[in-house]
């Protein structure tokens, strides 16, 4: 995986991982189902203690907004923007937080991004 500098790393727009499904819960807030990984410890946990084949994460007013916003059309300043004006927060508070939530959800695979090719120069 490539290392972006912040530029690169502004332009770049997060994607929903496809397997990932989005619901609502009673306050209106994003629940994820994510699928589970399919190695041998996971299904015989999975079937040992009968759990679902996908877990599910809660999220909050927060979160959701964000996870919207990750479709694919939106660059990551777009959302750092749209995100601080909604909560009215600091754009620099809300630019450090962000590239780090984004980055927990592309690490539990929940997100990718897409890199403009030219940015990557």
């Amino acid at each position: 995986m490539p290392v972006l500098d912040r530029k690169q790393a502004l332009q770049a727009m997060p994607i929903l991982n496809q397997l990932i499904t989005i619901e609502r819960n009673a306050e209106g807030h994003a629940v994820l189902s994510l699928p589970r990984r399919r190695s041998p410890a996971v299904r015989l946990i999975c079937k040992v203690f009968r759990l679902p084949p996908y877990k599910r994460i809660e999220l909050d007013e927060l979160g959701s907004c964000v996870v919207e916003l990750c479709n694919g059309k939106n660059t990551v300043a777009d959302i750092i923007t749209e995100f601080a004006q909604r909560f009215r927060l600091n754009r620099r508070e809300t630019e450090v937080s962000l590239l780090t939530y984004l980055s927990t959800l592309a690490k539990r695979g929940i997100i990718g991004f897409a890199v403009p090719r030219d940015s990557t120069r």
